[in-house]
């Protein structure tokens, strides 16, 4: 018994081509999600340097 053969039609191109649309819709969501809570985590360690 022989393993059936896969073809594929798209390429590298084409998966590089998905994933920039992809991150392209999502990316401003990602940003803020980790750049807001990121702040707030600087703002308080520098905070807590100057008032020990």
């Amino acid at each position: 018994m022989e393993m059936p053969k896969i073809t594929l039609t798209y390429n590298l191109a084409d998966v590089a081509n998905g994933l920039t649309n992809w991150l392209g819709a999502y990316w401003p969501i990602i940003a803020f999600s980790v750049a807001i809570p990121l702040t707030f985590l600087v703002a308080f360690n520098t905070k807590d340097l100057f008032t020990r």
